[in-house]
């Protein structure tokens, strides 16, 4: 599957120690050059990080894996459909795409066409850590365990409320890339 939880993610990275972080995360000061310029130091250091053996890259908005600074006032983030895409290219050109895997480690997807549309433009891998926070959140909530004690929702463990949105995903990639085509 290409929908990654958290665990399997850190699994992934023990499991290959050729894998590399880079941040997504550039200063807002720098204004709209600052975008273009933070795409461009992505795709440099993703050539760099290739080359010197590394074989997954996850590009990730989340704050433990910044440089200085995190999501405020003075920080933003490179979409992540401009950063995979970005480095995806980048990389063909370099004649280095094959060498390595891109997993999009972002809070900013959640539905199925955020998954299919990461996809298509270059990722293997998406771990979508926002909505799995909010699938805890939503499960653990008095609402939704008193529901689920009433009987009005069918009664569910932390880890099978995440299984079940990872699986509604992966069924909305299914009928996705079915309906393009992609699939054959």
């Amino acid at each position: 599957s290409p929908v990654l939880n958290e665990t399997q993610l850190a699994q992934i990275q023990v499991e290959e120690p050729q894998t590399a972080h880079l941040s997504t995360l550039f200063e807002i000061s720098t204004g709209p050059e600052g975008l273009e310029a933070a795409v461009r130091r992505l795709c440099e250091e993703a050539t760099l990080l290739v080359r010197s053996g590394k074989k997954i890259l996850v590009l990730s908005d989340a704050i433990a894996h910044a440089s200085p600074g995190s999501i405020s006032a003075e920080y933003t983030y490179i979409p992540p459909l401009l950063a995979v895409g970005a480095v995806h290219h980048h990389l063909i050109r370099e004649g280095l795409r094959m060498r390595t895997s891109l997993v999009v480690h972002t809070s900013q997807c959640w539905s199925t066409h955020h998954f299919a549309c990461l996809l298509g433009y270059g990722a293997n891998a998406i771990c979508p850590y926002l909505a799995l926070e909010t699938v805890r959140h939503w499960w653990s909530s008095s609402k939704t365990q008193g529901l689920m004690e009433r009987g009005k929702l069918p009664k569910t463990t932390l880890s099978g409320a995440q299984k079940n949105y990872c699986k509604a995903v992966e069924d909305g990639l299914l009928k996705i890339l079915s309906k393009m085509g992609i699939s054959l």
